[in-house]
């Protein structure tokens, strides 16, 4: 009880620093050595479940108070000359734990180094992979859980790993490309991996396609090689976007599993946003049937504040006939973007 108190004063207090604090973060020269850039993030709500997503029974109603992705950052761009950049980001705080363990349960979230020119970027470090970048990035927009079919784990959801990355673009096509070496980490459950994405945006002004391909490779055996392939369209227009998606994963169970994902955009208002989301899985390991459905909807205050909701649910079958699960998950909170923390 004692750690709860603590961590509501730290987090109040945090959220008090930052009242007049503005929501643009502002670079801060440093003579000769480039431009740095720091800026926090406030996040936290009260998460009910009803069961856990995906799972193929029901379970039990409880409720959490939780913080969502509450981080502080730094990012740093050196202009070395002759064309060249020297680049660092790193954030560091909790991705989504309950409010009791905001201190406990943080660590880096990002952390990456590189430098560039004008054929493109070479970073390495902890850091979103091409295919989440250019295919997730179109049919999922959540905080956390909503997009079902793409962030659950069988069915396509990737975790960052330190990774050499190479990123480049010409015109509207961009390209990334990931490689980590078995040496890097010994300690992780991840050996090797490689791969390959790409987005092309705003073909005839509307259209956006991306998609990749990303093979892992993992420690505990060869035949625990995962091969992960997607692709995605999206069509825009000034108030709402409507996208479709579909990606598969080829690994050491006797079936693929197919996810096929669609999610709409919706600016409401100047203030208010709406996202909907829906998700069919097709992997005949662990599911006879599966759907998940959800949504994400959002008021801003300023430009500072954002109160929001998002919630999902998921009806599972499990392989080999059974019961059908039911299942869900709504989150209610508030997000308060500091800027930059030193003004």
């Amino acid at each position: 009880m004692a750690t709860f108190r603590a961590s509501w004063i730290a987090t109040a207090g945090f959220l008090t620093l930052g009242l007049s604090l503005p929501a643009e973060a502002e670079n801060i020269s440093i003579p000769g050595y480039g431009d740095v850039t720091l800026s926090a993030v406030g996040n936290a709500g009260v998460l009910v479940h009803d069961g856990t997503l995906g799972a193929t029974t029901e379970g039990d109603t409880h409720g959490q108070l939780q913080t969502v992705k509450s981080l502080v950052g730094v990012t740093w761009v050196w202009d070395i000359g002759y064309s060249h950049k020297l680049l660092a980001n790193y954030a560091y705080g909790g991705e989504f734990t309950t409010l009791d363990r905001t201190f406990e349960d943080a660590k880096p979230f990002r952390s990456a180094i590189g430098v560039s020119n004008a054929l493109g970027a070479f970073t390495y470090g902890k850091q979103p992979t091409g295919f989440f970048k250019y295919y997730g990035g179109l049919i999922d927009r959540s905080q956390d859980f909503y997009a079902t079919g793409y962030t659950t784990a069988n069915a396509g959801g990737v975790s960052a790993f330190d990774t050499l990355k190479y990123s480049t673009s010409y015109g509207r096509l961009a390209v990334d490309v990931d490689y980590r070496p078995a040496f890097i980490d010994g300690s992780s459950p991840l050996s090797n991996s490689f791969g390959i994405s790409r987005q092309y945006r705003q073909y005839l002004g509307r259209f956006t396609f991306g998609g990749g391909y990303l093979h892992q490779e993992f420690r505990s055996g060869a035949n625990d090689d995962v091969n992960r392939f997607g692709g995605a369209v999206e069509y825009g227009s000034e108030q709402w976007t409507f996208a479709l998606g579909a990606h598969v994963v080829d690994d050491a169970s006797a079936h693929d599993t197919r996810s096929y994902n669609l999610l709409g955009t919706f600016q409401l208002t100047q203030d208010n946003a709406l996202h909907l989301s829906l998700a069919i899985i097709d992997d005949d390991d662990i599911y006879d049937s599966f759907l998940g459905g959800g949504y994400y909807i959002d008021h801003r205050i300023g430009s500072q504040w954002r109160v929001y909701s998002e919630g999902a649910v998921t009806r599972a079958e499990a392989a080999g006939g059974g019961n059908v699960a039911v299942n869900t998950q709504i989150l209610v909170g508030v997000r308060f973007d500091f800027g930059n923390i030193f003004y």
